[in-house]
């Protein structure tokens, strides 16, 4: 199992992040997770300020993202940021959309595209992807960890899942497309 570590500033997570994103890295196959360092779970606050280089052409302040891969840099081996607190607050929102949270499936599903386009990326440098380079490589990585989990964990609501995340997405009104994760 990969380490993962957190490093908040300010911040108190829900005690449900760290299960959550554990119980989705223990499910990668241990050959997919090799040459990365660590997961370290942070919230926006600890970033730093700065904008991210550019992703489809544009940059992004760095405390609106989800989340970011960090190559192979100097020696250092290649790890991945999850900001926590970012993820909560854009498909949680406060009321109703809070205490889907609670819910298994819908808080690893809303999880996993984060984590899993991330650890997209790394796989992308590390074995290649099924489709181009950069975003797109990250996405095609998510869709197929994303599928592979949820089938294995919750094959019983699979009936449930494509309406799940149609009402996921008509509820936080953004339709899925929102700036979900930036990579440096």
């Amino acid at each position: 199992m990969i380490p993962i570590h957190e490093s908040y500033k300010g911040y108190r997570p829900p005690r449900y992040a760290y299960p959550a994103i554990a119980r989705l890295l223990s499910r990668v196959p241990t050959h997919y997770l090799s040459g990365l360092e660590s997961v370290v779970l942070t919230n926006a606050s600890a970033i730093g300020k700065g904008k991210t280089g550019r992703v489809a052409g544009k940059k992004y302040a760095r405390r609106d993202c989800l989340g970011f891969y960090h190559p192979i840099l100097k020696g250092e081996q290649a790890w991945i940021e999850i900001v926590v607190d970012n993820i909560v607050n854009h498909w949680f929102a406060p009321g109703m959309l809070r205490l889907m949270a609670y819910i298994p499936p819908m808080r690893d599903m809303v999880f996993a595209r984060v984590v899993y386009h991330e650890l997209g990326h790394h796989l992308d440098h590390t074995i290649g992807a099924p489709a181009p380079s950069g975003e797109s490589a990250a996405e095609a990585w998510k869709k197929k960890l994303s599928r592979t989990y949820f089938r294995r964990r919750y094959w019983y609501l699979a009936p449930f899942l494509v309406p799940a995340l149609a009402i996921l997405k008509w509820a936080t009104g953004n339709g899925g497309d929102r700036a979900d994760v930036r990579r440096d």
